[in-house]
Parts: C-alpha cells; structure tokens; sequence
C-alpha cells in the first residue's frame, strides 16, 4: 500500500523577493534588514533571492546563510538582467504577498509596520524615495519617463520604479503574462498593471540612501540607451492583449 502523501505546507504570508548580482558587500545585511525588520511584523515568512550569475562571493554568501536559515531560498540562474531575476524570484515565491526589494539596502525598511498595515488596508503598496538626490540628467529623464508613462496610461504612480513594493502574489500572476519571463522593467510594468486593474495602490515615501559597495553604471549616453529600450518595452506592454482590455474596460 502506497503511504499517503504528506499535504503541501500553507504558503507563507509574505515572499520578499530580491535579485542580487556581485552584491557581496551588502547581502548578508539585506537579508539581516529582513529578518529584523520585516519577519517580527507577519506571520510566516520567506526571503527569495536570485543570484544572477554573481561573480563575486554573492553566491557563496547566500549558500551559507541559507544553510543556517530555513526561510531563505536561492534561485542560481545564468547572468540575464536585473529585470528577469526578479522575474525569476517571483517565480519562485509562494507568499500570499510579495515585498519588492533590492538587495543593494538603499530603501530603509525601519518603517515596514506601517507599510504593511497600509497594504493590509490596501491590497497594494507602492514606495516613494525621498531623500535621493540626483543629477540634472537623470532628473531630466525621469521628468521625460512620467510624461511618457501618463500619455501611455493615465494612472501613473509617482515613483513607479521604486525598488520598494508589496502587492499580492494574485496580483503578480495576472501582471505575469503581460509582463512575460524575460521582460528587463518587471517592476514598473507591475506597478502600471496594478493601477489598471483595480483601485490605486497606496503611496507611502520610504528613506533612501546611497548604495553600499556597488555603484550605478548608468550614466550618460548609456543611461540614455536605457531610457530607449524602457520605451520600446512600454510600448509593447501598452499594445498587449491584456492590457488593453484593461484600458478598455476602466473607460
């Protein structure tokens, strides 16, 4: 006789989601900042980082602290992006909700009991940076993206790229195949989705800081080259199927 098979244990109530790439000096205090700062606020939690193809210590660091703790997962995937490791730890989450994050520790989460009692009132929040300071270039082509976006979709939020959300994992899948596994702007594409389909998710500023032990490189033209693609990828994302029904149906 066959024994019985054991019953899938509850998915946890929040999945935190990271990409990480050559973070090796700061994801060990990202995954600090979470256990501190976020688990001791919900229930049962998970932390899902994707190691893009590090080559770094990243991969190693999070092998050993996955060996001491059970709520951290690692998803090892080849070199592909910033946009498709999210995409991958999303995919890998089994929350009934999922925190966006970085692993780079430029938002603060010394406010995450605030946030989530917001998304718990909600159904989604969106961060908003303050204290970020940037040149008169990327300002520029911040300013230009907005106009952008609210020509494309109306509902714009005020910070859609912010490293810092939590929406339900229902929410992520029906953004998903919108959004498709390979997409590099998961983020602000889901946030855009989000305030499609139903009523606008709370707006809460979050403390941001500069990035610790790795910096930007996008500047200049290669900043510039980037604004190009994000609308390429807009563009497409506005024109699909799903997403014009949306549009259709919230006339």
């Amino acid at each position: 006789m066959e024994s019985p098979t054991a019953p899938a244990p509850p998915p946890p109530d929040l999945s935190v989601v990271m990409p990480a790439y050559n973070e090796e000096a700061s994801i060990a205090a990202a995954i600090d900042d979470v256990l501190r700062l976020v688990a001791p606020h919900v229930g049962a939690i998970e932390i899902v980082v994707a190691d893009d193809g590090s080559r770094d210590r990243t991969g190693e660091i999070l092998a050993a602290l996955a060996a001491r703790e059970p709520r951290l997962k690692v998803v090892k995937r080849p070199n592909g992006g910033h946009g498709p490791a999210l995409i991958s730890a999303l995919g890998a989450a089994r929350g009934r909700a999922v925190l966006l994050l970085d692993a780079d520790r430029e938002i603060l989460l010394d406010g995450f009991p605030a946030l989530w009692a917001a998304y718990q009132a909600s159904g989604a929040v969106f961060g908003i940076r303050s204290g970020r300071r940037d040149g008169r270039l990327r300002k520029l082509i911040s300013r230009s993206l907005r106009a952008f976006l609210a020509l494309l979709f109306r509902r714009v939020p005020k910070d859609p790229n912010v490293p810092l959300k939590i929406v339900s994992r229902e929410a992520w899948a029906r953004a998903a195949r919108a959004i498709g596994p390979d997409n590099p702007l998961p983020s602000v594409l889901l946030a855009l989705h989000v305030g499609l389909s139903g009523p606008p998710a709370a707006e809460i500023p979050v403390a941001y800081r500069s990035r610790e032990g790795s910096a930007t490189t996008y500047r200049g033209w290669k900043l510039v080259k980037l604004c190009l693609m994000a609308g390429r990828t807009l563009i497409a994302f506005r024109f699909h199927p799903d997403v014009r029904a949306l549009r259709a149906g919230g006339r």
